[in-house]
């Protein structure tokens, strides 16, 4: 997804009007929601100033609109969630919706914790065939980066609390937009 995409999709999750964020980043007139819209669409790429702007106005953190390399293990992850949002588009509003709600993304990307294998084994993970719609079998791919596990692992954990129901599809995207979390 693009910088303009994530930004529409979190101020709609927010439940703002492009005039509302504008007003909120200081922009007067018309300005309010051109600058917005310019944003979204990607005829004007917000600066380093404007993201944290953005990002404190749509209360989420910064890197969850920034753009990223792939060099750090924070991005690796933004990439992903990212990702699988975009497997998800927003719903049709219909009459008298002004924000549609958030609907949960599909099973795009399978995340599962895995168990070591004694070390006779060989470890070959499995799946169930019919929890996979593609036409070939899927792929598994590990990383030797602790970081990035402990950031996947984390992960697991809240897609688990969202398929077992203990989280809604509200609060799993609230907790993707605000990753990572400053813990004091």
């Amino acid at each position: 997804m693009t910088i303009g995409e994530r930004i529409k999709k979190i101020r709609v999750f927010r439940k703002m009007t492009m005039d509302e964020l504008g007003g909120t980043l200081g922009f007067e007139g018309k300005n309010m929601s051109v600058r917005i819209s310019q944003y979204e669409t990607g005829a004007r790429i917000p600066g380093e100033d404007m993201i944290l702007k953005l990002a404190d106005a749509l209360r989420c953190n910064y890197k969850a609109i920034s753009d990223y390399s792939l060099g750090a293990a924070e991005d690796i992850i933004e990439t992903l969630f990212w990702l699988e949002e975009s497997a998800t588009s927003l719903p049709a509003r219909g009459k008298g919706t002004r924000f549609p709600e958030y609907t949960a993304p599909g099973n795009l990307i399978h995340l599962t914790a895995m168990t070591p294998a004694k070390p006779s084994e060989t470890a070959r993970p499995t799946y169930n065939e019919d929890d996979y719609e593609s036409a070939g079998s899927p792929v598994a791919l590990t990383f030797e980066y602790g970081l990035v596990n402990d950031f996947l692992t984390e992960w697991c954990e809240m897609k688990t609390k969202l398929n077992n129901g203990e989280i809604s599809p509200n609060e799993y995207f609230e907790w993707k937009i605000t990753w990572p979390h400053v813990t004091e």
